[in-house]
């Protein structure tokens, strides 16, 4: 199953804003086995991304769209996505009433641009907004395909994709996906990359994939099974191979524990122990 990203957005375009939502996207389709083979940004001209989103139809399974889906007249990624689609908008009364419940929250008059908002393409799943006006949906285009709107601001899209997009995904595959990651420090990316040349080389079920980040060079290992457990006892051996070859410099294999994290661990666990073995030293300090 292959993906593409479209991130919508002139300011983007411009280096107004950092495209985070990409990256985060990327990482999190990789981590479900899907392949991304595309990745582009696009400003908000009608035509251009009416062009990108057919070309992506042609050439994908899933479609994964960023931006555009505020009211104003330039954000028109939900009408040129359900026009490429072949579908007509139609009101969604459960997004209307939360948008409305949403600016009676907020003290605030809605105005008629932010109605446009409730309109969805006919044929989709509605992906509900819990940070913000703007819903999110799954269009179900022809042949099976899937074309995926999501809110730009990152703690919109984030949970939203997280939450609501990740189980469709994971439905749309016959095969249970499972995957380990192995974060290492102090090593490049190449010096990573040479160590594992042969487990690239070989790999077809489970993969193995770098992905270089701030002084760190993570590893993905994901396998494909009928189910879970199947797919797991898939990807333990190669887990422990790089536990074998990268030893210490392996500092996690948690999702979403940092580096900062195990430090700050660390710390914490050599001070008690420091307390516990120097109670003289720990009295002084408390009188001092």
């Amino acid at each position: 199953m292959t993906a593409e990203i479209i991130c919508v957005g002139t300011e983007i375009l411009l280096g107004n804003i950092v495209n985070t939502n990409a990256a985060y996207l990327s990482e999190r389709l990789a981590s479900l086995g899907i392949s991304v083979f595309f990745e582009t940004t696009v400003g908000d001209n009608p035509e251009r991304l009416e062009n990108v989103i057919r070309q992506g139809l042609e050439r994908s399974d899933i479609l994964i769209l960023s931006g555009g889906l505020g009211p104003t007249k330039d954000d028109l990624t939900k009408e040129i996505a359900t026009k490429a689609c072949g579908q007509e908008l139609v009101e969604d009364e459960e997004a209307l009433r939360r948008l409305k419940e949403y600016f009676a929250r907020s003290h605030r008059n809605m105005t008629e641009n932010n109605l446009k908002q409730a309109l969805v393409p006919e044929d989709c799943t509605v992906l509900y907004n819990e940070n913000g006006t703007a819903p999110g949906m799954v269009i179900h285009a022809k042949e099976g395909k899937k074309v995926v709107l999501l809110p730009g601001p990152p703690n919109e899209l984030l949970p939203m994709f997280h939450d609501q997009v990740e189980p469709i995904i994971k439905e749309l595959s016959s095969e249970v996906l499972y995957s380990d990651v192995v974060k290492i420090d102090c090593m490049g990316e190449s010096r990573v990359a040479a160590e594992i040349e042969d487990l690239i080389e070989k790999q077809t079920n489970p993969t193995v994939a770098p992905y270089a980040k701030l002084g760190e060079v993570h590893l993905r290992v994901t396998a494909k099974a009928v189910s879970e457990d199947e797919a797991k006892k898939l990807v333990t051996p190669i887990t422990e191979e790089l536990y074998r070859r990268f030893g210490h410099k392996i500092f996690t294999t948690k999702e979403d524990e940092t580096l900062e994290d195990v430090v700050v661990d660390m710390l914490s666990k050599h001070h008690i122990r420091s307390q516990q073995q120097n109670p003289v030293q720990q009295e002084c300090l408390q009188q001092g």
